[in-house]
């Protein structure tokens, strides 16, 4: 993952090659349940399934979960449509036409935006009818596809952020260990400017400093009226904070580094922290193999300990002639077997907790992306979606670059998306 907007969410939590993004009480149904009608029992019935252009390790996954379902289900078919380019985009006209593959990937970003015009089948009665074990999944990947009270799609997967170090640089400034709050950062990160080195490097991006903003009590955005809460004070403290890291040069924006995202001049040695996903640990292995890093939890400030998470779900088209068959393909992707695919793959982390106690057994490095769900918030802003990230982002960026107040910053980002909204 490289840090672009596609490669952060797209898809969400794959490890290895990614165009986008990284169990509890009971197995449910794996099977998908017996809802088909008993006139659908002797007929064969082919599906689509809609995928991004990933990986050929990512294709070869679902390949084999889908041959999995295929021999469970002898009467369903499934052929996969990978589809190449702007996911979204290619995606859209296919729902409006009505020739959208039974079921598909939607990224958490965007998700509010297709369950709000109607291209997507609700599924609670399906999730009721198969006795779908839902509380399996933390509750912010479930609220990631849930619109007014309904659910429109399962996580596949998930991805968090956590503070990455380089062990040898906090060494050479003294520092023992890495922060776990905000205040010890700060007290860090001037015994690293002290030695000479740049303590982190993050972009001026709200998909990652949306948690500073939450974690000093204040919310860019009110789920239930669906509209942005910019100009709040309580908005003020997190902000604040954000920006002044900036002023004092603990953060530092990875082009000024000589990167298009984080992982670069990390990985070159040049920063002593960032904060990314575990997109990053693959990327590491491939590109500095021989650098001494861990992986922390992301600190946290007053007491919260508030992360992001970036998630990507199935989804069953509206117009789909099959719904009860498409429905248990979509189940039996997002239910413990295939998921436990996924946990062996590497490629993800699964979104069902019970699965991902097998998954960090073999990979535990990835333990701080796991444990980071507990508390964290989807990336996304309802159907405000990416004008509501280009307002918020471009007036932070003036705001730093400008030296504005964090109430200055806030209020044009309002006045932007008001605009924007208008036109």
């Amino acid at each position: 993952m490289k840090g672009r907007i596609k490669k952060y969410f797209g898809a969400a939590s794959i490890l290895l090659v990614s165009s986008g993004a990284v169990i509890g009480c009971g197995q449910g149904n794996t099977s998908g349940g017996n809802h088909t009608a008993n006139s659908d029992k002797a007929k064969t019935v082919t599906l689509k399934l809609g995928m991004w252009s990933s990986s050929p390790a990512e294709k070869q996954l679902v390949e084999k979960q889908v041959k999995a379902f295929e021999k469970k289900n002898p009467n369903i078919k499934v052929t996969l449509e990978v589809i190449t380019g702007d996911y979204l985009q290619a995606l859209q006209p296919m729902l409006a036409s009505h020739t959208a593959p039974d079921i598909f990937y939607v990224d958490s970003s965007y998700a509010p935006t297709l369950e709000a015009s109607g291209a997507l089948m609700p599924l609670d009665k399906y999730i009721k009818q198969d006795h779908v074990n839902t509380s399996d999944f933390s509750p912010a990947l479930l609220k990631a596809f849930q619109w007014k009270g309904v659910t429109y799609g399962l996580p596949k997967d998930m991805n968090t952020m956590a503070l990455e170090y380089n062990k040898s640089m906090l060494a050479k400034a003294g520092i023992q260990s890495p922060p776990k709050t905000w205040n010890e950062f700060e007290q860090d990160a001037a015994k690293l400017k002290a030695k000479g080195m740049t303590p982190l490097s993050m972009p001026i991006d709200v998909a990652r400093y949306y948690p500073f903003v939450k974690d000093f009590g204040g919310s860019y955005y009110d789920v239930n009226s669906n509209k942005a809460t910019f100009t709040e004070k309580a908005n003020v403290p997190g902000l604040k904070f954000f920006i002044d890291n900036f002023k004092q040069k603990n953060f530092v924006q990875p082009k000024d580094l000589g990167g298009d995202w984080a992982g670069i001049p990390f990985a070159q040695g040049k920063v002593a922290m960032v904060l990314e996903g575990a997109w990053l640990i693959p990327f590491m292995q491939q590109t500095a193999p021989k650098l001494d890093y861990g992986v922390a939890d992301l600190p946290s400030a007053n007491g919260q300990d508030f992360n992001m998470t970036y998630t990507v779900s199935y989804s069953m088209a509206k117009s789909t002639q099959h719904p009860a068959q498409a429905a248990k393909l979509l189940f039996y992707l997002t239910g413990p077997e295939a998921l436990k695919m996924t946990a062996e793959s590497g490629l993800a982390i699964p979104s069902r907790t019970s699965v991902q106690g097998e998954f960090l057994k073999k990979y535990p490095n990835y333990k701080a992306f796991v444990d980071g769900v507990k508390h964290a918030v989807p990336y996304q802003f309802g159907t405000l979606g990416q004008e509501f990230v280009d307002a918020i982002n471009k007036a932070t960026e003036a705001g730093i670059l400008q030296n504005q107040s964090p109430t200055d910053v806030l209020s044009q980002a309002n006045q932007t998306l008001m605009s924007q909204q208008a036109q």
